[in-house]
C-alpha cells in the first residue's frame, strides 16, 4: 500500500511539474513576440527577410513580424513610437533622430558600405549636367539624401545647385526618373536592373564614393537595451546566424528577396550577388564608419558628438568575447 501511494505521488509530482513547465514556456513565448521593421523596399534587408523565411527567428525562441516602412525616418518613428520592438534601420535617420533627442541607438551593424549607384536621366550623359536639375530622394535625412550629398561632392557640385525632391521608396523614385520628374537618383540592386535595363545611364558606384560608411543596423531604444539585454543579445544570435547562413544559400537568399520585393528570379540574384558579400556576419562595421555621417550633418551637435552616442556594441562585444562568431565558420 505504501508502494503504491508513493507511485501515486510520483505520478501527481511530475505532472504538476509538467504543466508547470508548459505554463513557463507559454509564458517566455508570449514575452518574446518581436516586431521588426524594415524602411526600404531593397535587398539590404536580405539577412532579415532569410532569417524570418528560415526559421532562425524562431529556433531562438522568436515570434516575429516584419514591418515595412518606406523611409528610414518613417521607420525609426515607429521604434519610437513603439510600433516596433527593433528596427532595421539607415544611420542617417538615426543619427538624425538622435541628436533631435530621441531615445534611439544601434546595438549591431549589417552593412558597413554605401551602396548603390547612381542614375540619370537619358538626356544627361555627365554629373556636370545635373546642375539646375532635380534629384530624387526617399526622404530628407534619409541615407538616400546624404547619398545624393556625397555623390554630388565627389562630382564637384554645390549642393546648391540642384532640388533635391521626396519621392519616397526606390520604385517610386524609378518611376520619377522615368516620367521626366526628376533627373537623377540612387538606386539599389534590383532595382538597379530595372535602370540599367530601362537605359538610364550610370554616373557613379556609391561603393567607390563611401568605402567606410555605416549604412544599416539593428536600432533598439535605449530603455529596451537597458531593460532587455539577454533578449537583445538571443536576437542578435539569431541575426547573426541568419547572416551566415544567407551568404552561404544563394538559392535560399534569392528566393527571399524574391518574396519579400516581389522581384522576379534574375533580379533578386543579381541583389544577392551584390550585397551578400558586403554584409557582416559578425554584425560589425569598422569603427570609424559613423564619422561621414557627423562630419555631413548641418546640425551644430554633431560637431561635438561621437561614435558612441549612436552605436553601442557592448552585446556584439559580449558574443566575440564568447566565441560565439567563431562558431559560425
Amino acid at each position: 500500500m505504501r508502494s503504491r501511494l508513493i507511485s501515486i505521488n510520483s505520478v501527481l509530482v511530475f505532472f504538476v511539474s509538467f504543466f508547470a513547465l508548459v505554463a513557463a514556456s507559454s509564458g517566455n513565448a508570449e514575452n518574446t513576440k518581436l516586431t521588426l521593421g524594415y524602411s526600404s523596399a531593397d535587398a539590404t534587408y536580405g539577412p532579415w527577410f532569410y532569417g524570418q523565411e528560415k526559421g532562425y527567428f524562431q529556433k531562438h525562441g522568436f515570434d516575429t513580424t516584419l514591418v515595412f516602412f518606406d523611409s528610414g525616418t518613417k521607420g525609426v518613428q515607429g521604434l519610437i513610437g513603439g510600433a516596433v520592438d527593433i528596427c532595421a534601420a539607415d544611420a542617417q535617420a538615426v543619427m538624425n533622430a538622435k541628436l533631435a533627442g530621441a531615445d534611439v541607438i544601434f546595438i549591431a551593424a549589417t552593412l558597413g558600405v554605401l551602396s548603390g549607384n547612381v542614375y540619370a536621366a537619358k538626356e544627361i550623359t555627365t554629373p556636370a549636367q545635373l546642375k539646375g536639375k532635380k534629384w530624387a530622394i526617399s526622404s530628407f535625412g534619409s541615407e538616400a539624401q546624404l547619398a545624393a550629398v556625397v555623390a554630388l561632392k565627389s562630382f564637384g557640385i554645390d549642393e546648391k545647385d540642384i532640388t533635391m525632391v521626396q519621392v519616397g521608396n526606390q520604385g517610386n523614385r524609378l518611376a520619377a526618373l522615368d516620367a521626366g520628374q526628376v533627373q537623377a537618383t540612387t538606386l539599389l540592386p534590383p532595382v538597379t536592373a530595372k535602370a540599367d535595363a530601362m537605359g538610364f545611364p550610370k554616373l557613379a558606384q556609391l561603393p567607390d564614393l563611401a568605402p567606410n560608411y555605416f549604412s544599416l543596423g539593428a536600432a533598439v531604444t535605449t530603455a529596451t537595451l537597458r531593460d532587455r539585454r539577454e533578449m537583445l543579445k538571443r536576437f542578435l544570435e539569431a541575426l547573426a546566424e541568419a547572416t551566415a547562413a544567407y551568404k552561404r544559400d544563394r538559392a535560399g537568399g534569392t528566393a527571399a528577396i524574391q518574396k519579400y520585393l516581389k522581384a522576379d528570379e534574375n533580379s533578386a540574384s543579381v541583389a544577392w550577388d551584390y550585397f551578400a558579400p558586403l554584409e557582416p556576419a559578425n554584425l560589425r562595421a569598422s569603427k570609424d564608419s559613423f564619422k561621414i555621417h557627423l562630419d555631413n550633418s548641418s546640425d551644430p551637435k554633431a560637431k561635438t558628438a561621437t561614435t558612441a552616442d549612436f552605436v553601442d556594441m557592448s552585446l556584439v562585444d559580449e558574443l566575440d568575447k564568447s566565441g560565439f562568431f567563431k562558431t559560425l565558420n
